[in-house]
């Protein structure tokens, strides 16, 4: 049986796990994202008595495959790839997107009911995108996170930044980067642009950055990000590598339960260390990790590909 691995096969994720599997003589089968919307095929097709679902003339079913590795749908019209076509043409396109959508995660729902493991589940991959709920899931837990308030309330904000000084504020569902908040992102007409969509206000903690890579509930690689801007996706940055068995325990146990209680069997836990303190900031159901591994000698790709290999592993 097969390990599936579904997402662009351009992207540098997919081709390392792709690469550790076939080292290890484990069969895949890849259903290429960068194919959608577009040239590739797609199929779910139903009778009173079977289903069969199929990407690019590849049938699948529970008898094909154990485990399937969802990388990424690429089916995000933020995308460059569709920057154009969003301008053109845009409600085509986001209802072409969605269609797409639609027929995967039906056909991946449909793989996990015949009892395909999911790296990570379907119902879990959405925390990245609902930044606010994964943080007070995660302070429900115990872990610990910054001060954040999610608002479109221009007194709220004021208020929030009044108190704290010192304070960043993000996206909410991902797609952008984070910055300081300055003076000039407090005058009456910047403020009244919240009414236009909600904006996540945060505590900064100064520190180092870190990125805590978890497998199957076990930490499995560690790196400090250095770099001269809040947000290092903004620049140039180093990545050097952390020996995982000396984190602070503290930090280690949070990494690990952030994980876990979002139902997730591997992420990459990004953390902010302060010395005094430290804040988890989110908890990545799909993370990119090449990097890391190329830069800093981890490797993520290895543990990713031995629980996806073991077909007789249950996910923590």
């Amino acid at each position: 049986m097969a390990v599936l691995l579904l997402g662009p096969r351009s992207d540098p994720q997919l081709e390392a796990v792709e690469h550790e599997l076939e080292t290890r003589g484990v069969e895949t089968v890849v259903w290429n994202a960068d194919n959608w919307p577009g040239d590739g095929k797609l199929s779910f097709h139903q009778t009173n008595e079977d289903v069969r679902v199929a990407a690019s003339d590849t049938v699948v079913d529970g008898s094909s495959v154990h485990t399937a590795y969802l990388r990424n749908f690429a089916l995000n019209p933020r995308l460059s790839e569709y920057e154009s076509q969003l301008e053109n043409r845009p409600f085509s396109l986001l209802n072409q997107l969605r269609e797409y959508q639609a027929v995967l995660e039906s056909m991946l729902y449909d793989l996990q009911r015949r009892g395909v493991r999911m790296i990570n589940p379907l119902e879990s991959q959405d925390v990245h995108k609902r930044k606010p709920w994964q943080l007070s899931r995660l302070a429900d837990a115990g872990v610990p996170v910054p001060e954040t308030l999610t608002t479109t309330d221009p007194d709220a904000a004021r208020a929030f930044v009044d108190r704290l000084e010192d304070v960043v504020y993000k996206p909410v569902s991902g797609g952008g980067h984070a910055a300081p908040v300055t003076a000039a992102d407090l005058t009456a007409d910047r403020l009244s642009l919240l009414t236009n969509a909600p904006v996540q206000f945060q505590e900064r903690i100064d520190g180092d950055d870190l990125r805590i890579f978890v497998v199957n509930g076990e930490i499995v690689a560690a790196a400090r990000i250095v770099a001269d801007e809040l947000d290092y996706r903004t620049t140039d940055h180093d990545v050097e590598r952390i020996d995982h068995s000396t984190l602070d325990s503290d930090i280690a146990d949070a990494a690990v339960q952030a994980t876990d209680c979002l139902g997730l069997a591997f992420s990459g836990v990004d953390v902010v260390d302060g010395g005094d303190r430290f804040r988890v900031l989110e908890a990545n159901p799909s993370p990119m990790f090449a990097t890391f591994d190329e830069q800093a000698g981890t490797d993520v790709a290895g543990a990713l590909a031995d629980l996806l290999a073991d077909r007789d592993v249950t996910p923590n």
